[in-house]
């Protein structure tokens, strides 16, 4: 036995084998472990919004489900804020206990609890002060309006509530908690939806209250975990100062995907409710709510792709690099054709599962068309991000995750004013289209290299999704 062997730990051994499966492992097999791993957590959670979406419009009603719609973009840029931070430090914290520097870990994770609470913080007392300024940029029109700013006002009283640093559990290696952290909240959600709406008659009201049941829950756990469980060193940690940057670094590709999202939303909301007013948010908020559950698969294959193609980007195999890209590529892209001919055949009665009202479910049938055929063209600038960030190209995954809303922008100050309504679906799907197209571009014309230079051979590998139990 070699004297190496005889100091290592099991913790080493496992992470040596872990290292050589992304390297030597079958491909497909690999790919398929990371994404239904990824794929549980993420599909449970879009799940949820949609029982939710469910509960709310068939309990309380359509204007109601408008206002939640209406509030939708803030909850998505609750889950970019609390992403790019947890999972930034996910990220560094792994590499620490990697090296055995767990009190180094222990303050990364309490300056990104401190950094995160700041921003919470910051951002409800912005929101108290600024309410109906920023219900006008969300589109609450009408009727739907009051019911948006009894959503918000409940929303952001738990801002505080809306992670449970769930991406720093996974990255100490104890997925069964973390994946706990997800289940059991969101099934406390759920539950206590059923109780708020139908059985106490709570309105949206009730939905906001046990969305904040779900994420006090959350956090709840999250306490027992670093108080009991961790292997970081935290006791007589402090945040520093110094990290916060650190940590930023990491998670902003993660802060400009779902931010971008979040940004699209509001600006379709805007645009939406100038021209149709409540029934066009309304429909739009369930247009919406079905388009994030079906994009869940490619969010899966990013998270798949990535660590297979930092780690054999940073050995110098760029053979397995193309070959993951590639398979992953394809599944996208035959999951997508799957969608769009689902949607297509059937787009009314996918509406009318959450509302009986005719026109909601024309006006929302037509977005729902539109809104499918962009999914044939996104997988393709998301998983490129994917790519560019795993290789460490910061920078250039940043462009292409922001991609689809950077194109968006000017299509939806245009085309609306042209041909009205279908000038905002219109807008979406060209933009879908502009962004594929732009990853096409880079693919085709970005130079060659065989493998990452030796120098930069080490693997990228990247942030996970923070805690989920804050959508509404």
């Amino acid at each position: 036995m070699k004297p190496d062997s005889l100091s290592a730990s099991p913790a080493d051994s496992a992470r040596e084998n872990s290292s050589e499966a992304l390297g030597k492992g079958k491909i497909p097999r690999l790919v398929a472990g990371f994404a239904l791993s990824a794929l549980a957590g993420l599909a449970l959670n879009s799940l949820y919004s949609l029982i939710d979406a469910l509960f709310v419009s068939r309990g309380v009603g359509d204007a109601a489900m408008g206002g939640v719609s209406a509030v939708f973009p803030f909850v998505l840029l609750q889950g970019a804020v609390s992403t790019a931070i947890g999972g930034g430090a996910a990220t560094l914290v792994s590499l620490r206990l990697g090296e055995g520097k767990r009190r180094e870990a222990g303050e990364i994770t309490v300056t990104a609890m401190a950094t995160f609470y700041a921003c919470a913080l910051l951002v409800t007392a912005m929101g108290f002060a600024f309410t109906e300024p920023l219900l006008d940029l969300f589109g609450a029109v009408g009727d739907i309006r009051p019911h948006a700013r009894t959503y918000f006002r409940i929303i952001l009283a738990g801002n505080v509530l809306s992670t449970g640093f769930s991406s720093i559990i996974r990255a100490e290696g104890k997925v069964g908690y973390a994946a706990l952290i997800w289940v059991i909240p969101v099934t406390v959600n759920i539950i206590l939806d059923a109780v708020f709406i139908f059985a106490l008659g709570w309105g949206v009201a009730g939905s906001a209250a046990a969305t904040l049941a779900c994420q006090f829950t959350s956090v709840i756990m999250s306490i027992v975990f670093f108080a009991r469980f961790s292997s970081q060193t935290l006791k007589n940690a402090r945040p520093r100062l110094a990290k916060v940057a650190d940590i930023l670094s990491v998670g902003v590709p993660s802060l400009v995907q779902m931010g971008s999202l979040s940004l699209l939303f509001t600006l379709a909301n805007y645009q939406i409710s100038k021209i149709d007013g409540a029934l066009g948010v309304t429909a739009f908020g369930y247009v919406g709510k079905l388009a994030t559950y079906a994009a869940v698969p490619f969010t899966a294959l990013g998270f798949a792709l990535a660590p297979i193609v930092g780690y054999n980007y940073g050995a110098g195999n760029e053979r397995r690099v193309k070959q993951t890209v590639r398979l992953c590529a394809v599944v996208a892209a035959a999951y997508a054709l799957t969608a769009l001919l689902i949607a297509e055949c059937i787009p009314e009665h996918l509406i009318g599962i959450f509302t009986d009202d005719s026109a909601v479910i024309s006006y929302g049938a037509t977005g729902l068309r539109f809104v499918a055929a962009s999914l044939v063209l996104l997988p393709f600038p998301l998983l490129l991000g994917a790519t560019l960030q795993a290789k460490g190209k910061r920078l250039s995954s940043t462009f292409f995750y922001a991609a689809h809303f950077l194109a968006f922008v000017p299509l939806a100050f245009t085309l609306p004013r042209a041909v009205g309504t279908v000038g905002m679906w219109t807008a979406y799907l060209a933009a879908a289209a502009i962004a594929a197209l732009a990853a096409a571009g880079y693919v085709l014309i970005s130079p060659r290299y065989p493998a990452a230079p030796p120098y930069a051979r080490v693997p990228h590998f990247p942030k996970t999704l923070d805690n989920p139990p804050s959508n509404g």
